[in-house]
Formats: C-alpha cells, structure tokens, sequence
C-alpha cells in the first residue's frame, strides 16, 4: 500500500509511538489520531491531524472513527496489562475485536498492528517470525498474541489484509515506561543508590522510535500478503545493568547499582533474553540506524529533559 493521500486513523495516536507515526505521515497523509487519553497527551497530536476522543471499547465509537479510513493502523493498548491484571489484558482484545468488526462493517480490509516481540517467551536467539509454539509469559504479551490470532482470522474469512508488527523495545522522546524512564525517576528520588531489578544480566534489544516508525512505513509498503508478521528492532542487545550505568553517567551521579537478586529475571514475566531476527524487516528496504546502546543514551538524553 502506498501511503500518500490515504485517510488513516491511528489508534493510540497521542501516545508514544503513535504520535512519532503521525508526525512521519501527516504530510502527505489525512490524518485521524483516535485516543481517549491518558496514557496519551494531548499536547503530542500533531496540529496537521484530526483528533478524536473515544473509548475503542464501545462498539459504536469504534465504529464510527474508522468509518471512511482507508488504512487503520491500531496501536492502542492498556499498559496495566502487564503481568496479572487480567481485566486490561481482555479490554486489549475487546478493543482489537471491535475496530475488526467496525472494518467489516465498512468495507475498510487494511489494518496494521503494533504487536511485539515478548509473545516469544524465553526462546532461541535472534527469534524469527516462524519461531513456535509461542509462550508468552505475561498477560501482555498473551493479550498482543490473542490479537495477532483474531486479525489474522479476520484477514482470511473477511478478504482483509494486515501488517503485524512484533517490536523490540522501543526508545526515545516522549517515552514514558521502562527501564530507562524508571532508572532516572528513581536516581531523582536517591542519587546514591540505584535499585536494578534482578542481577543486571537480563539483555535487551533497543531500537530507536524513529527506526521504528520508518519500519512500519516501509513494511506497509512493501508487504504484500494478507498477512505480513515482520519483527522490528535492531542488531543487538544491551544488558539493563549497562542501562542502569548510561542514565548513571548522563545525569551525572555516583549512584552505587543495588541488584535485587542473584539471578537475571527480575520479575514474573520478565524474559532473559530479548532479541527479534530482523532479517525479514530488511528485505522491505529497512534498516535501523542506531544501536541498543545509541538508542538508550539518547533516550535518556531525552527523558532527562522531559521528566
């Protein structure tokens, strides 16, 4: 799909990734950012786009806001539903439920999903898209795999046709979840001591938001099944003990680490190692720019200005 003068509504549009995304198309696109905000804000939607309030858990809402779009791109999702909280986990389905149905309705058969690479579990690294049985280890990640499964459903029963985004992390301005933004909250509460979940060793893969916004870009136009499950992130990882040191060194303190335990999982559902085999997302004619590491320093180059 070529994306010049489509009318695409963005679901999450005033979040983080989200409100990159509409910066990159609303000039040549029309616009439409769908977000009932928080955990978007408001002061991120781009003042070239249309803004929309609305609970995507309400059928009619839904309906309504894609009506006419001929590209939804759905990047909504409650963050709570992380580990055990089971309600946000089932809303995430629901929503995902109702923009498929809204699209049948109205004839609309282009939809793009920001899923992500946690739905692998504890698997063989770098994981590539064919890589199965998927485990997820969180509702999260349960709630992003139960999603992948009804768009693809839709997409053969309906004659849809989708683009499944499974992310790394995912860092840079207006970021406001993970480690990077939990170190600097806390180094701001106790510059002497910095509290690291797990013994540091746990290995992520970063890629920048500005990496990933292009990549769904390129994707989209690239891909051409009715299904295109294509991870995004970058070449390598990096430890959150070496995280913990980069927002140490930029905010300038002697803050000593304190690990909270003697093995790599910090917490239920944390996985040791995370990293996605990009492989296919480079066939589209993408690459990332920047490293894991160049993507935390300037990440919290940011964060340390914005929080």
């Amino acid at each position: 799909m070529k994306l010049e003068n489509k009318r695409i509504l963005i679901t999450g549009g005033a979040g983080f990734i989200g409100s990159h995304l509409v910066d990159l198309l609303v000039a040549k696109n029309s616009v439409i950012v769908a977000d009932n905000l928080p955990p978007g804000r408001a002061k991120t939607i781009n003042e070239n786009a249309d803004y929309v309030n609305i609970d995507l858990l309400d059928k009619r809402s839904a309906a309504a806001a894609i009506k006419d779009a001929d590209l939804v791109v759905h990047l909504a999702a409650n963050p709570l539903a992380s580990v055990t909280s089971s309600p946000e986990m089932i809303g995430n389905i629901n929503m995902t439920h109702n923009i498929l149905e809204a699209m049948k309705e109205n004839g609309i058969n282009s939809i793009a999903f920001a899923s992500s690479a946690i739905i692998y579990g504890n698997a063989p690294t770098p994981t590539k898209e064919s890589y199965g049985p998927l485990k997820p280890h969180s509702l999260y990640a349960a709630s992003k795999l139960a999603c992948e499964a009804l768009i693809s459903s839709y997409c053969h029963s309906f004659s849809m046709k989708s683009w499944i985004f499974r992310f790394a992390n995912i860092g840079g301005p207006r970021l406001r979840h993970g480690p990077a933004h939990d170190f600097i909250a806390k180094i701001r509460k106790n510059p002497s001591e910095l509290e690291v979940l797990g013994d540091g060793t746990q290995q992520r893969c970063y890629m920048d938001v500005g990496d990933c916004v292009n990549g769904i870009a390129s994707v989209i136009q690239n891909a051409d099944e009715p299904v295109n499950i294509v991870n995004l992130g970058s070449d390598d990882v990096i430890s959150v003990r070496r995280i913990a040191e980069i927002v140490i060194e930029e905010m300038g303190v002697a803050a000593r680490l304190k690990f909270t335990a003697r093995e790599a999982k910090g917490w239920k559902g944390d996985i040791r190692i995370f990293q996605p085999d990009i492989t296919l997302a480079k066939s589209f004619g993408w690459y990332p720019k920047r490293s894991s590491e160049q993507t935390v320093r300037e990440t919290v180059r940011s964060l340390v200005k914005e929080i």
